[in-house]
Order: C-alpha cells, then structure tokens, then sequence
C-alpha cells in the first residue's frame, strides 16, 4: 500500500469513486465486509501514471461508503491541472481499466486546502435536467400521447437529446405539435409521472448538507414547478406554454401549440447561463458545483460545473460528457461527497 504523503500546501485532490457494474439490493450485501472492487482500487494507481505521466499521485486513503462502492483519495504536491478528464476518461486504457474490474469510475478533482484530506467534497450548488432525469419520462413526449403525434414527437425528441438536431428549433417544431392539447393534461401527468429512483433521497441528502438545489428543464413549467414542490427543490426554470380559450375546434381552455414569447426557451446555453448567475448570486465557486442530465442539451452545463455527470444518458452523451455513471438509483451520487457524519462507515488510513 502507499504510504500517507506528508501534509505540504497547496495540493491537487482526486477523489476517485469505483461503481459496481451489478448494484446490489440492500438484502443481499448485509453479509458483505469488503467490496469485491478491491483490485481496482489497489490497482489504479498504476492507471494514473499512465493517464498523468508528469505527476506522482499517492494514495492517502480509502473508504467503503457502500457495499458495491468503493472511494480512494489520491493527493500530489506536484503542478498539476487537468480540467477535463472526459479525454483520458475515454482513452482504450481507462475503458480497459473499467472492462477488467466491471466497474465505472468517477473522477472528481478539485483543489484541497485542509491539511488532511477527506472524502467530504466541498458542494453548494446542485443543477438537475428534468426529463429522463429526476423523472423517468419526457413530457413532451407524453403531451403528445394525447393528441396521437407521440411517434412524430419520440422521434423529434430522441434525434434532439442525441444533438442530431438543433435543440430550440425541435422544440418549437414538437410544440406546434401539441395545439389542441387540453390544459387539464398537467393534472392527469401528475398523476401518470413517475419520480426517478433515488431522486428524492438524493435531493433530501443534498439538503441536509446545505447544497442548493435547483432544475432547469427544456420541458414546461408546469411538471416543472410540480417537481419543485415534490422534491422540495430550490429553484425550477422550464419553458413556457402559451394556452388558448376555446374555439369553434376546440370547445375547451388546450395548448396554443406556440411558446410563450416572453420567455427565453431552456437552451443548452441557458441551462449553462443558469449555472453561472445561481453560483454567481450566492458567491459559489465552480468547483463547488454539481450538473446531472442526461442529453446533448445538457452537455454545456456539464462541461461548466464542478462535477458534470450524465446520468443513464443518451450514448453520444456518455462520451462526450465529463464524466458519467449509469446505475439504478440516483441516491448512488450522494457517495461522490462523502458521508455524513452519523453514517461513517470503515475506512484504510494508508499511513
């Protein structure tokens, strides 16, 4: 094992957290001391020196947040700064590394200025896609269902969310679409939506530790503010509908199939533009910043934040986002920041 490196400042830390491929249910890991992930974790250093071949990077220490996961923290004294591991995340030796051990791994790096490194990562500001993210579905798509376009509308979303097309332009293009669609549509979502798995204990951890958290949606306002409520999130910025009174065709209160002017449409840009201005409003860092979506428009916001994270993305997406993970439950993220302090769990000091 590496030895503690001796405390000097200022120093780059890696937290680097190793997934299970197979996540296991809480019934069958109770009899489980170590992670069956041992070799990675023993193993990746020799990763990094191909990866970062100018700098020496020990292993302070290692933790076992979770039965299928695995975190080491890595510290150099040496000049070092790589901004944007999604590169060397997809060189033939990182994905060979992952293949061998049937694992995904999450790098995370940011500057350490305590003396003793933790796997405590400073975070303030959470931003969260909507659609295929905190929720299973895409709204969008099921608006359509109502007025029989879903195939015409799956198939506009699913080249959008790959980046095939322009994302503000197919958008306009599925909501002209939607014209006819009752405004009592949101009530029967409610109702037929479904939360993502771990979605609200991933948000309640968060809180508990003081993060904003907040999701910018290129679905509407509506769901939106629903999810807000549901979640007990922060902040919710989503796309506005502009609705009509009835018509000779239409004899009920139904969607214009127009968006609302007055508003700016949830672009790639803005979701990134809203990134800035909350961290910027609260005096928030990047590097203290979290970004989770799962499509081409939310590549921009992920490449910004602290920590960018596709989440069961949209393949594309995978590569070309920072980093990604693809699991059954999104309370899995909430390892990436160490534990709590009522729920320390065992831990390899290297000294």
């Amino acid at each position: 094992m590496d030895g503690a490196p001796s405390v000097k400042e200022p120093y780059v830390k890696l937290i680097v957290t190793y997934f299970e491929n197979a996540r296991h249910t809480p019934g069958n890991v109770q009899d489980r001391s170590l992670p069956s992930i041992t070799p990675a974790f023993e193993n990746f250093k020799r990763l990094l020196k191909v990866l970062a071949p100018t700098s020496t990077f020990n292993r302070y220490s290692t933790h076992f947040p979770a039965p299928y996961i695995t975190q080491s923290i890595y510290v150099t004294h040496e000049p070092f700064q790589q901004e944007d591991w999604s590169a060397l995340r997809h060189t033939s030796d990182f994905k060979d590394f992952e293949n061998l051990y049937e694992i995904e791994v999450i790098i995370d790096q940011h500057p350490n200025t305590t003396p003793t490194p933790t796997p405590n990562r400073p975070l303030k500001l959470a931003l969260f896609d909507m659609d295929s993210t905190l929720i299973d579905q895409e709204v969008i798509d099921e608006l359509a269902r109502s007025v029989g376009v879903s195939d015409a509308v799956s198939a506009i979303t699913a080249r959008a969310m790959n980046g095939d097309i322009d994302f503000a332009t197919s958008l306009k293009e599925r909501v002209g679409m939607l014209k006819g669609v009752k405004t009592t549509v949101w009530e029967d979502l409610r109702k037929t939506i479904t939360i993502a798995e771990g979605a609200r204990e991933l948000i309640a951890g968060l809180k508990r530790r003081g993060v904003y958290t907040a999701v910018a949606s290129g679905g509407f306002t509506p769901m939106a503010e629903w999810l807000k409520g549901e979640l007990g999130l922060d902040i919710a910025i989503a796309n506005h509908l502009l609705v009509e009174e009835p018509t000779e065709k239409f004899s009920y209160p139904h969607l214009s199939g127009l968006l609302d002017p007055s508003y700016p449409i949830v672009t790639p840009e803005l979701k990134r533009e809203t990134l800035l201005a909350l961290a910027a409003a609260r005096s928030i860092p990047m590097h203290e910043t979290l970004a989770v979506g799962d499509g081409s428009n939310d590549l921009l916001m992920l490449g910004t934040a602290g920590l960018g994270i596709a989440w069961r993305a949209k393949e594309k997406v995978q590569i070309a986002a920072p980093m990604r993970l693809n699991g059954e439950s999104l309370a899995d993220l909430l390892h990436l920041f160490g534990p709590e302090e009522s729920s320390v769990r065992d831990e390899v000091r290297l000294d």
